[in-house]
């Protein structure tokens, strides 16, 4: 089977290393990784151009998303900023969602998705700095049964780790909530047809370890027409 062409979006103001484990995870369960890259001295990117010949849209974590974006005014603990990268991938998710090219959101790529969709975050939700090493279970979630995350972790809660300090305020029309923290954060978020998936913490950072995770990615790649069972 062909493997099926994934857009990741990534921001040349990070160092490139940060993207490889969302790379590896993608290219384990079978997909061919496709960089979008976004940074000073390039040119913009064009939707329709850039999800040209691409079966799925990743979007990654990252640098918190500018307030601006869904008119609120910035808050003191609001951190750093990419607003270029901000107005990429609101224009990559709604072309995607228009032309039914499947997106998954990881992180800060679950709040863009649901900003770009419509919705609104919280600046800073207190007790949610990073915690100890990338792949530390956290907190468990509780997950909605019937959801794709239900079905990808086989159970009604899995333990995630907790990488981020802003989270979904109001939820996007057309997303539904299918995970959430033991304080209430929204860990979760899908459309009811399973073309949007989003997910709070970073799964590409626990599939050494944690099943769940390995068919996370499994999943992105199969909803793009491709992977391994």
């Amino acid at each position: 089977m062909s493997r099926p062409a994934i857009a990741l979006t990534c921001s040349t103001l990070r160092d490139a290393g940060y993207y490889a484990a969302y790379e590896r995870a993608l290219e384990a369960a079978g997909a061919a990784v496709v960089r979008i890259s976004v940074g000073p001295g390039l040119e913009p990117v064009d939707p329709a151009e850039g999800l040209a010949g691409m079966a799925g849209l990743l979007l990654p974590g990252g640098w918190d998303v500018d307030p601006a974006a869904y008119g609120a005014r910035r808050d003191p603990r609001t951190g750093e900023i990419d607003a270029a990268l901000d107005g990429t991938e609101i224009g990559l998710v709604r072309h995607a969602v228009g032309v039914g090219v499947p997106v998954t959101g990881i992180c800060r790529g679950l709040q863009l998705l649901n900003v770009a969709l419509g919705g609104s975050l919280h600046q800073h939700v207190e007790g949610h700095p990073p915690l100890g090493p990338r792949d530390r279970i956290a907190h468990p979630i509780a997950i909605d049964e019937g959801s794709v995350l239900a079905e990808i972790a086989r159970a009604r809660e899995v333990g995630v780790n907790s990488l981020h300090h802003q989270a979904v305020r109001r939820v996007a029309p057309g997303l539904t909530v299918t995970g959430r923290s033991p304080d209430g954060v929204i860990e979760g978020l899908e459309s009811p047809d399973g073309a949007v998936v989003a997910v709070q913490c970073h799964p590409e950072e626990l599939t050494g370890a944690h099943e769940w995770a390995r068919r996370f990615f499994a999943m992105v790649v199969e909803r793009a027409g491709g992977g391994r069972a």
